[in-house]
């Protein structure tokens, strides 16, 4: 494992990979995220698809079922 301290792109505290925050690459930059952040970024992906909204979900559940 790698041991270089790593800190979040967004909130810049402390990685820690036990705790659940991850450090990967988008393309070819190198990034980390606290699980806070991690976390808030999905939340924001889910809001953006309307996948918050049931009749959406319904809608993409039976487009993918055809």
């Amino acid at each position: 494992m790698d041991k270089k301290v790593y800190n979040c792109n967004i909130c810049d505290s402390e990685i820690d990979i036990d705790n659940g925050d991850i450090v990967g690459y988008f393309g070819i930059c190198k990034v980390a995220f606290c699980v806070w952040c991690l976390s808030s970024m999905t939340d924001m992906v889910i809001q953006l698809n309307g996948f918050n909204d049931i009749t959406v979900l319904k809608e993409r559940i039976k487009e993918l079922k055809e």
